[in-house]
């Protein structure tokens, strides 16, 4: 089975500043769940792998682009 790369849409915030400077963490439903595999209409590459080590070259990958990611985002494996 082959296995893709998700990556979260937005990172998920943490907390939030209104306009006056007041800040305040944002509740537990606020969080983003939502994965993709490239934004809409980008140049982005699909990371997806078939064969017998599809999963665990798939979670290598996924730890690769974790690790060189500076906008916090989540990255999830998962089978297609």
């Amino acid at each position: 089975m082959p296995y893709r790369i998700f990556k979260q849409l937005l990172p998920s915030p943490t907390s939030s500043v209104d306009r006056n400077g007041e800040t305040w963490t944002d509740p537990e439903w606020a969080s983003r769940d939502i994965y993709v595999a490239k934004l809409s209409g980008s140049s982005e590459q699909i990371w997806e792998y078939s064969g017998s080590d599809a999963q665990a070259d798939a979670t290598t990958k996924m730890n690769a682009l974790t690790g060189s990611d500076d906008t916090d985002r989540l990255y999830k494996v998962m089978e297609v």
